[in-house]
């Protein structure tokens, strides 16, 4: 037999800005990962005369593309201030509010499989935007040690005046160490954020995948706190 839709309505959730952020720092990540990965360990093999430059060619793309992750994560930080009530701070959750708490655990229970059933949030679940809050931690740090590094290049440029400060708390053996082991965080995140979407969308058909690219998502009976 059919199951019906749970949906009431839709809500237009997720803006544009947000949305532009979401993929932009998608599609970042991918390029990063994969060219920090060459510039770490050069993995392919190939001599001066197939390619004299496969080095240079890596770090330019890493480098541009960080630029583009950064302004993609400004972009993020500035709408939790200015954005609307699902995507800004006024949608934060308190450790100290009872209700927010007993939502965050029985969210908590949800993702490891020992509760089948939790209320649908419109915005981000309280587990979800504890783990942003974090990852948006560690892109900040991603990018200051990233752009620290870069700066050696070129000392007198733009880059080592506004993040050359790292050095005089790190060594540049240290900076490169946490810009690394940073990615595999960022990575780890990345994995359990695929996990989270699917689960959600499909268990509970709270519209997470198809949001992110409508901003739309469907209103049902336990959303009415979030109106």
């Amino acid at each position: 037999m059919a199951k019906q839709c749970a949906a009431r309505k839709y809500v237009y959730v997720w803006e544009v800005p947000v949305r532009l952020a979401h993929w932009g720092i998608f599609f970042s990540i991918l390029i990063l990962v994969s060219t920090g990965s060459y510039i770490h360990y050069p993995f392919i093999n190939v001599t001066s005369i197939e390619q004299p430059y496969l080095m240079g060619h890596m770090r330019t793309i890493h480098y541009v593309t960080g630029t583009i992750f950064m302004f993609f994560v400004m972009l993020r930080i500035y709408w939790f201030i200015i954005g609307n009530k699902y995507a800004s701070w006024r949608g934060a959750y308190s450790p100290f509010n009872k209700n927010h708490l007993k939502l965050f655990i029985d969210y908590i229970k949800y993702y490891i499989l020992i509760k089948k059933d939790v209320p649908h949030v419109l915005s981000h679940n309280p587990v979800a935007f504890s783990a942003y809050t974090v990852l948006y931690l560690l892109f900040v740090l991603q990018i200051i040690t990233g752009f620290a590094l870069w700066g050696l290049y070129h000392q007198n440029g733009l880059a080592y005046q506004l993040f050359g400060w790292v050095f005089s708390i790190v060594n540049i053996q240290w900076a490169r160490f946490y810009h690394y082991i940073l990615m595999f965080l960022i990575g780890g995140f990345f994995i359990n954020h695929i996990y989270s979407a699917v689960l959600f969308d499909f268990k509970t058909q709270s519209g997470e995948i198809s949001a992110i690219f409508s901003g739309w998502k469907p209103l049902r009976e336990d959303n009415k706190e979030q109106l």
